[in-house]
């Protein structure tokens, strides 16, 4: 697959040359590919053990247009899912014994799963469990496409919605997810012989504007075919317990800050950087 990628017709490969490019750009980076290369001092990490221990696995990154971590986070989480399926499928208990969460906050920019679809309506039953957080439905669309973002939230089994979302569309959808709920409603007539009359009415329980509306530290929870909730909920530096972990955030980057003092910064390597390209060149021409 990969000699007829490159030795086919030229305006194909040069497409997928430029396709890869783009895919390893973070990988043009000198101090990038020797913390990806293992050593004598830095053995390679084994995926299997850590998820056989219940270990923990981070993958922290953003979106940069310029040198973007999006391709080698999609790649690594792929790799990540793949071997616990395979941990999953060779289990003597047909499961992956204890489960595993991947939780895959801002996922259209950060590590957008190409498979996750496929993973979410097949990995469930072994063990293996999807939390994925996204600011829009818009997000998905760019990403995966119309129908495959409408799949995705087809196959979510609780949908969790903040308040602020601006998509009409999406907003008046939920609603109607929510459903409707009927109320009595009396008219009474004076004029006349005078008179009384009693209907029912559906009204919608929340209206798009008031998904929109919901105030902060609340959510509304849509879970599968229980009714919907709103949930008032606390955040984790939150307390005492939340100010410790502050405390231990702090910590560490000092921590981090006291390593990186020895390191030559980025400002100080483009300024050596150009001081070393203005120089004349001993061998050029000097007329």
């Amino acid at each position: 697959l990969l000699q007829g990628a490159i030795t086919g017709d030229e305006r194909t490969t040069g497409n997928t040359i430029t396709t890869a490019q783009q895919a390893m750009s973070l990988f043009f980076q000198p101090d990038t590919r020797r913390r990806c290369v293992p050593g004598p001092d830095r053995p390679a990490t084994d995926i299997a053990s850590l998820i056989r221990r219940g270990g923990t696995i981070y993958l922290l990154g953003r979106e940069d247009p310029y040198a973007s971590a999006s391709p080698l986070m999609t790649a690594a989480a792929e790799d990540i899912l793949d071997t616990a399926l395979t941990l999953a499928n060779n289990s003597p208990w047909g499961r992956l014994c204890p489960p595993m969460l991947a939780c895959l906050d801002e996922l259209p920019s950060t590590a957008p799963l190409p498979t996750l679809r496929t993973r979410m309506a097949n990995e469930r039953a072994l063990g293996i469990g999807f939390i994925y957080a996204a600011q829009t439905r818009a997000q998905l669309v760019a990403i995966f496409g119309e129908t495959e973002a409408r799949a995705l939230i087809g196959l979510t089994n609780i949908l969790v919605m903040f308040g602020g979302s601006k998509d009409i569309h999406f907003n008046r959808e939920i609603s109607d997810l929510v459903g409707t709920v009927r109320i009595a409603r009396t008219t009474w007539q004076t004029s006349g012989r005078g008179g009384r009359t009693s209907s029912g009415e559906d009204i919608a329980i929340l209206r798009p504007e008031e998904i929109r509306q919901l105030p902060e530290r609340h959510a509304l929870i849509v879970a599968e075919n229980t009714r919907p909730i709103l949930a008032r909920l606390h955040r984790c530096i939150d307390g005492k317990a939340g100010r410790q972990l502050l405390e231990q955030q702090q910590i560490a980057r000092e921590t981090l800050a006291g390593k990186r003092g020895n390191q030559v910064s980025v400002q100080a390597r483009d300024l050596a950087a150009r001081a070393y390209a203005e120089q004349p060149d001993p061998d050029g021409d000097q007329s």
